[in-house]
């Protein structure tokens, strides 16, 4: 063999290599799901979407009903619901898909879920659009780790009880929604490139609304990595 096929070879073999890696974008599929919520008297709900849009509000029937948009048969929502005790556990996953998508891809979730049963939610998004319309629901607690893309989280409705929030991962940027009769507390940690706080006091890379430390309930928001903007806008 001669040396100078050997370039031609290898090209031969990465390209080879890389067609087999791509995933062809199928037909649309829409598809609806329901949970129930059983004997649970609150909830973990964990939703995890590699790549997409993704809508989040209350107002369901039951714990939760879901409308799902996605043209790469891979993509189909895994939907593994537990109860133990009288705690339920729900995940709602992608499913894994290898490879370089070939054409326009689509993935859309949109979840409904109960006002009347506690949650903690945790949200792994990896890029696209995140909105979470969180008002009316009973939160214990709210994890977003999300990598680039971007993010709205409005958590400006009543709060019986105080309220941890984390933010973690490089978003583009984030624009959080928190109420202005109760107490809020924002801390800011890495390379945050601007920060819109209207209204807020900053003190110590930490910003606060009027009603921080005279009201019962309260919220802390941690807000921690790259993002390249916030807003933080009371109502």
């Amino acid at each position: 063999m001669r040396f100078s096929q050997i370039p031609k070879i290898l090209l031969l073999i990465f390209l080879i290599g890389g067609i087999s890696a791509c995933v062809a974008v199928g037909d649309l599929v829409e598809e609806t799901e329901t949970v129930e919520l059983g004997e649970a008297e609150s909830v973990e709900l964990d939703l995890d979407i590699g790549a997409g849009e993704l809508k989040v509000q209350g107002g369901a029937k039951e714990l939760m009903e879901g409308y799902f948009v996605y043209n790469i048969e891979r993509w189909k929502p895994e939907i593994l619901y537990s109860v133990a005790g009288n705690r339920g556990k729900l995940k709602v996953k992608q499913g894994e898909c290898c490879g370089m998508a070939i054409g326009k891809t689509r993935n859309k979730w949109n979840i409904s879920v109960s006002n009347d049963v506690p949650l903690d939610i945790k949200v792994d998004f990896g890029a696209g659009e995140g909105n979470l319309d969180l008002r009316g629901l009973m939160l214990n607690s709210l994890e977003i780790d999300m990598g680039v893309g971007e993010l709205k989280v409005d958590i400006s409705g009543e709060q019986k009880k105080s309220l941890d929030v984390s933010v973690d991962g490089g978003v583009g940027s984030a624009t959080i929604y928190v109420p202005v009769d109760v107490g809020v507390r924002v801390e800011v940690d890495g390379g945050i490139g601007s920060v819109n706080a209207r209204g807020m006091i900053k003190k110590r890379g930490a910003y606060t609304n009027d009603a921080y430390g005279k009201t019962d309930v309260t919220i802390d928001v941690d807000i921690d990595a790259g993002i390249g903007s916030i807003d933080l806008i009371m109502k």
